[in-house]
C-alpha cells in the first residue's frame, strides 16, 4: 500500500496536467486532513490514457439481452473512460458464494457489488484484505460521488478512517412490512388500520388458506426468513450482520451488548414462524430455496404476500415479483437509519484490480452520467423500455432485459420513473432519509478480527440452523437449545464481549 500510494501522489499531479483545475469540497473529508478535490482526467482527455478492460461483478439475475447492453454501455466507456467493461451478471442465489470463492482465490475483477447483508460479506472481506482503501481514490477520481453523499454516511462504510465502498446512494431510512395481492386482501376484507402486530396477520391467512385454490401461499419466504428484515419491528440494532451473535436494543443509551438469539424476542419469532408453517401459511420449500428461486412462486399469483423493506413507490419494484399485479402495503415499523443500512449496497474495488483508478472513474461516471446509469438499470430504448416523458419509462415485456436492480448500480435518484411510481419519488424518499431515527451506533464498525475464528466458527453454525428455524421448518422447542449450545461453543460470547469492548472504545472518543 506504501507503493501504492507514492504511486497515486505522483500520478494525480500528472492526471492534473492535462488541463485539469482542483477543486475543494464543501463537505468534510474522508480523512483526518481537509484535501483538495480533483477532477477526473478523463474528463477531460480520455485520449490521454492508455486503453483498459475493466471487470464489474453484479449481484443480478441472467439477462438475455445483455450483450446488446454491454455494447451500448462500452461505447460510453470508451470515450469518456478509453475503457471497456465485462459486466459480469451473478444470479442473487450464488453471488454471495461465488464472490467469496473468487476473493478467496485472488482472482482478478477491478468493481463488485457488495453487502453488508445479502452479498459478499462487506465488513468481513474488508478484513480479509479483499478490497483497496479508496480514500485517496475517492477525492482524486470521484469528487461529484463522494460530495452527493452526506459525510455521516461515509464512516458507515469506513474501517480505522479509510473508506472501502461507495453507497449506491438510495433509500437508507430502511421500514419493513408486509406486501401482499390487492385483489386477496380486498376479497377478504383486510383492514390495515387494525392490524399492529404480526399476530394480526393470522386471521388472514386462515382465510386465504381454507378458500383459495391448494396451490395457493399466503406467506411467501426464502431460506433468509425475515428475522434479518424485522429486527427494528423486535426492537434490535445490527452490529455486522443480523446472524452475528451480539447487537444492543434501540432503546438503550448504554449500549449494551446482547445476544439477540437467546432473547425471549427470537424464541417468540420461531415460534411464531413454526405456528404459521405448520398451518400452512408459508411455502413448505423455503428453508431451502433462494430469493431468485420464490419468484415463479410470486409471478405466477399462488404466491399471496412477502416480508419485504418499504420505501417511498416502492410498491413499483415489488409488484414486478408478482407478475405486475397491485399489491398492498402495510408497514410495520417506523423509518430507522443504521450503518449496516447504508452499507446494505455499495460497489469496492479489489485489491486484484490492475487499475484502480480507472475503476474509480468508472464508478464516478456510472453514479454521475444518467445515461450510463439508466442503460445499466433499464437497457436499451425502444428495445428494452420505451419513453413517455423525459424522466419516465415503461419496460417492455419480456424484452429480454430488465434488471430490475437499479439500486444495486448506482445513486438511484438518477433513475427513470417507472410506471405507478410518483412524479416526487426521489424528494420524498431524499426526505425520509433525513428525517428517520438514527441509529445510537452510527459510524461505528466492528473489527472482527480479534475473533475472526469465532465469526467464522458462528456463522457456520447459524447457515446450519437459521434457514430451518427462521422459516418455521423446525420445531424451535428441539432446534432452538442445540443452536444455542452450538453457538456457543463457536465462540458467540468472545464476541459479544469484543463487540462491548470496541463500542465502549468508541463511545470514549466521542
Amino acid at each position: 500500500m506504501k507503493a501504492r500510494k507514492k504511486w497515486l501522489h505522483k500520478t494525480i499531479p500528472l492526471a492534473l496536467a492535462v488541463g485539469l483545475t482542483a477543486g475543494c469540497s464543501s463537505q468534510a473529508q474522508p480523512q483526518e486532513t481537509q484535501k483538495p478535490v480533483q477532477s477526473t482526467a478523463a474528463a477531460a482527455n480520455p485520449n490521454s490514457l492508455p486503453p483498459v478492460k475493466l471487470t464489474w461483478l453484479l449481484r443480478i439475475s441472467t439477462q438475455t439481452d445483455l450483450p446488446a447492453v454491454q455494447q451500448e454501455v462500452n461505447k460510453i466507456t470508451k470515450e469518456k473512460l478509453n475503457a471497456e467493461v465485462e459486466l459480469r451478471f451473478i444470479d442473487p442465489g450464488t453471488f454471495d458464494g461465488k464472490l467469496k470463492t473468487m476473493i478467496a482465490a485472488g482472482e482478478n475483477f477491478d468493481i463488485s457489488f457488495v453487502s453488508s447483508s445479502i452479498g459478499g460479506d462487506f465488513y468481513g472481506s474488508v478484513a480479509k484484505g479483499a478490497f483497496l482503501p479508496m480514500n485517496e481514490l475517492l477525492t482524486a477520481y470521484a469528487p461529484k460521488t463522494y460530495a452527493s453523499i452526506p459525510p455521516g454516511f461515509w464512516k458507515a462504510v469506513s474501517v480505522d478512517s479509510k473508506i472501502y465502498g461507495v453507497p449506491n446512494y438510495q433509500i437508507v431510512a430502511r421500514e419493513n412490512g408486509i406486501y401482499i395481492l390487492k385483489s386477496i386482501a380486498d376479497k377478504y376484507g383486510l383492514n390495515f388500520d387494525q392490524m399492529k402486530k404480526l399476530e394480526d396477520l393470522e386471521s388472514f391467512f386462515a382465510k386465504v388458506k381454507s378458500s383459495e385454490p391448494a396451490g395457493a401461499v399466503p406467506f411467501v419466504m426464502n431460506k433468509t426468513g425475515m428475522w434479518k428484515d424485522s429486527l427494528v419491528y423486535y426492537g434490535f440494532d445490527t452490529i455486522v450482520s443480523p446472524t452475528s451473535p451480539g447487537t444492543v436494543k434501540l432503546n438503550d443509551d448504554a449500549l449494551t451488548v446482547v445476544n439477540q438469539f437467546t432473547d425471549p424476542a427470537f424464541k417468540e419469532h420461531v415460534n411464531l414462524m413454526r405456528s404459521w408453517y405448520q398451518k400452512g401459511y408459508i411455502n413448505k420449500d423455503a428453508a431451502m430455496v433462494s430469493v431468485s428461486d420464490v419468484n415463479n412462486l410470486l409471478k405466477s399469483g399462488n404466491g399471496i404476500s412477502m416480508w419485504n423493506p418499504i420505501k417511498p413507490g416502492g410498491e413499483i419494484e415489488v409488484r414486478t415479483q408478482f407478475g405486475d399485479r397491485d399489491l398492498a402495503v402495510k408497514s410495520f415499523e417506523t423509518p430507522f437509519v443504521t450503518s449496516s443500512n447504508i452499507s446494505a449496497t455499495l460497489q469496492a474495488i479489489s485489491r486484484t484490480s490492475k487499475n484502480p483508478e480507472r475503476a474509480m472513474m468508472l464508478i464516478e461516471l456510472v453514479n454521475t452520467d444518467k445515461q450510463l446509469y439508466n442503460l445499466l438499470s433499464f437497457g436499451l430504448e425502444g428495445k428494452h423500455f420505451k419513453k413517455v416523458s423525459d424522466n419516465r419509462i415503461e419496460p417492455v415485456a419480456d424484452s429480454g432485459y430488465f434488471p430490475n436492480k437499479a439500486w444495486a448500480i448506482g445513486n438511484q435518484f438518477n433513475a427513470y420513473l417507472l410506471p405507478g411510481q410518483p412524479e416526487n419519488v426521489w424528494q420524498e424518499t431524499i426526505k425520509l432519509n433525513e428525517r428517520a431515527a438514527q441509529s445510537k451506533l452510527m459510524g461505528f464498525v466492528f473489527d472482527s478480527e480479534p475473533v475472526k475464528a469465532e465469526v467464522a466458527q458462528s456463522q457456520a453454525v447459524a447457515d446450519e440452523f437459521l434457514p430451518s428455524l427462521l422459516t418455521g421448518a423446525v420445531d424451535p422447542e428441539k432446534y432452538l437449545p442445540q443452536f444455542l449450545d452450538k453457538l456457543k461453543t463457536a465462540g458467540a460470547d468472545r464476541i459479544i464481549a469484543e463487540k462491548q469492548k470496541q463500542i465502549n472504545e468508541w463511545k470514549a472518543k466521542k
